[in-house]
């Protein structure tokens, strides 16, 4: 893969959930772009530029960084053609990437992240670095449905296919009961499984999806969207399905549709190959769920619909928030 401004940037933001800025660059007369994405203490930051504008472009990043407030690590990538002999220290460290034998020359502090990343671009096996560590959100909501999972396969005896009436008793969408005043089953129904296969599909896209989806949206942001997705899921299930409904998917629905919006807000900065990704995804569950019996398409429908639909109206266009 041909080692750029663009390529770098798009695998940042794609791969491990940075996001894109614009900042100006006066002695160029343009903007720059550089990726963004938070860690503990600030934020960590990447940059791209040819050797002939390396001090001007970091420069100006920096500037652009340190009106924001935030403690800030800079990484500028430099593209050279073999000859590099810049050894001075600067505020901004610097990954020396040689374009004419493509391999980094050499990396200063900090700076290891960015070159493993370059080396898996290039096809190479090392694992992925994420320095932020994996959704803690995630680990939690999974961490419920198998605490259910658990107490309602107990309570039926049968952990591959748990009771109709364990389900409704412990919270399941059923209508009747609805009308009749308990609304928290719109809740409660998300946190609920019909068995083992059930549970296991829906943990496994929910750990999957969670890690991304709070990148780039942000802890608060996620949950919001997590749980409106959700409980729109069930509501729509509740008009237009009459049977029992349990289970997560709604919600995980709501995710893709929270990474579609991602896709189409920024494509001009990502491209168009993770939006096709993701409308794909979204079109294989989508027929999987039609040629599947018992599966609550209703319900995926209206997930998917109140993702998207929140997600427009909490999307943060300026930074990856990390609420």
């Amino acid at each position: 893969m041909k080692i750029d401004e663009n390529s770098v940037l798009q695998y940042l933001v794609q791969k491990q959930g940075f996001f894109i800025e614009e900042y100006d660059c006066v002695p160029m007369n343009t903007k720059r772009w550089i990726a963004i994405r938070d860690i503990d203490n600030g934020v960590y930051a990447v940059i791209v530029s040819e050797e002939s504008y390396e001090e001007v472009s970091a420069e100006y990043a920096g500037y652009y960084l340190r009106q924001r407030g935030e403690a800030f690590t800079l990484i500028n990538v430099v593209i050279t053609e073999g000859n590099y002999n810049n050894n001075e220290e600067r505020f901004y460290s610097r990954v020396i990437y040689d374009k004419n034998n493509n391999q980094v020359l050499r990396f200063e502090r900090n700076g290891e992240f960015v070159v493993n990343c370059i080396k898996e671009m290039n096809g190479g096996t090392q694992n992925k670095f994420n320095f932020s560590g994996k959704s803690k959100i995630t680990f939690v909501l999974i961490a419920i449905n198998i605490v259910m999972f658990i107490i309602t396969a107990l309570a039926s005896g049968d952990f591959f296919d748990i009771n109709g009436y364990v389900l409704v008793y412990f919270g399941a969408k059923q209508n009747d009961l609805i009308q009749a005043g308990q609304y928290y089953r719109l809740v409660t129904a998300m946190f609920l499984h019909g068995g083992l296969m059930h549970i296991a599909f829906n943990m496994y896209a929910l750990y999957g999806l969670g890690n991304m989806i709070e990148m780039i949206y942000g802890k608060w942001r996620y949950l919001v969207i997590y749980f409106v997705a959700g409980i729109l899921s069930t509501l729509t299930s509740y008009i237009f399905s009459y049977g029992v409904s349990v289970g997560a998917s709604g919600a995980i629905f709501g995710l893709l549709g929270a990474a579609v919006v991602f896709g189409l807000t920024e494509k001009d900065k990502i491209g168009k190959g993770f939006l096709r990704e993701m409308v794909t995804v979204i079109g294989l569950n989508v027929l999987i769920g039609i040629s599947t019996p018992n599966i609550d398409n209703f319900g995926h429908f209206g997930g998917l619909l109140g993702g998207i639909i929140i997600s427009f109206l909490i999307y943060d266009r300026r930074r990856l928030k990390q609420a």
